[in-house]
């Protein structure tokens, strides 16, 4: 593929959230060495601006974050005007991103657009509504075949293996040193989501009570890291994750567990082999997570099943749920699984140059 590339092609990446960052470098990496130009487009969220500067990856912002639902139409409405005018004036061959920009835009400027979503349309429907009629491609791994879209193209796996198959990912066995904890200490993950995305609205995660009741079941010659993504009163004991972003994966890596109430950091810890317990509303609601849990990786729960999140936790942490048997897991997914990053990258080249 190295040499199929225009060194005069422009690509636009726009990206919009942490995990978009983590998803595209490889990609935006393997296409520019491939001779594409890529321009890449990142809105403040959360670490994301953080990550892309940490890999390297120049990025530009489209307009300041705002809150609320009016705040948050003005910011896409104004996001939205200034990426049609870069791409009227540039002229990019696509326009790749899970935003409804590049799906939208794409059209606008006659640009291919190429949306990238793992999430079930059901569990999007605003995204879904705006983005799907005006993409050219919508990328999506098999286990949302079901949906049947006309423009829907898909690969065994999910979005976690672009950055972390093993052919890209090694964990760093000294990251101990790096959260100061002693040889072979062990230590779990806890993660608490801001869940204010718009399609979060109303949905319940892990309560301040139940931190409390895990707390309590965590052996104290165990340390426990809570990685936020705003103030929370955490139990005393706990320490907070202030580690980089970029080395994330390679604390998941080693935890002894990992308990959330998000998506991404739960399929994340559950791709490395790390026992994954999730608790909130989504929970059933999507494919992608309900696939890892059919392979024994990870475990959903809905508010009201706190009790049963504990004893599961309890059995791993009395290893009546061995780490060998998830990492067992993991090897018959990883072997039912292809690795997305060249079957993507090449989607993308013959798209654009299917004679080059």
């Amino acid at each position: 593929m190295a040499d199929r590339g225009r060194a005069s092609a422009c690509l636009f990446f726009d990206i919009n959230h942490p995990v978009q960052a983590l998803l595209f470098r490889p990609v935006i990496e393997r296409l520019a060495a491939a001779g594409y130009r890529c321009r890449v487009f990142a809105r403040d969220k959360d670490v994301t601006l953080g990550l892309l500067d940490g890999f390297g990856i120049q990025a530009s912002t489209l307009g300041a974050r705002r809150r609320g639902r009016l705040g948050a139409l003005i910011e896409l409405m104004t996001r939205e005007a200034r990426l049609l005018r870069l791409a009227l004036a540039e002229r990019p061959e696509a326009i790749l991103g899970t935003s409804v920009h590049a799906a939208r835009v794409g059209r606008l400027s006659r640009a291919v657009s190429i949306v990238v979503n793992d999430d079930d349309a059901a569990a999007v429907p605003l995204f879904a509504s705006l983005a799907y009629p005006f993409a050219d491609l919508i990328v999506k791994p098999a286990c949302l075949d079901f949906e049947k879209h006309p423009k829907q193209v898909s690969y065994r796996g999910n979005q976690q293996l672009f950055y972390l198959h093993p052919a890209r990912f090694t964990p760093d066995p000294a990251i101990g040193q790096e959260l100061a904890i002693g040889p072979g200490q062990p230590f779990g993950v806890i993660r608490l989501s801001a869940l204010d995305a718009h399609h979060d609205a109303g949905v319940r995660g892990l309560s301040r009570a139940h931190l409390v009741e895990i707390a309590r079941r965590i052996p104290k010659d165990m340390v426990v890291f809570a990685s936020l993504e705003q103030a929370q009163d955490l139990p005393e004991s706990w320490r907070t994750l202030t580690l980089p972003p970029q080395r994330i994966h390679h604390v998941l890596a080693a935890a002894r567990f990992f308990v959330g109430d998000g998506q991404t950091m739960t399929a994340e810890a559950a791709v490395l082999g790390t026992p994954a317990l999730r608790l909130n509303d989504f929970v059933g609601r999507i494919s992608y997570l309900k696939e890892l849990e059919s392979y024994g990786m990870a475990f959903g729960f809905r508010p009201g099943q706190e009790q049963t999140l504990l004893s599961v936790l309890t059995e791993i942490l009395n290893e009546r749920r061995p780490r060998a048997s998830f990492e067992a897991a993991r090897a018959r997914f990883l072997s039912d699984m292809v690795d997305p990053l060249p079957w993507f990258s090449d989607l993308v080249v013959n798209r654009l140059h299917p004679h080059a």
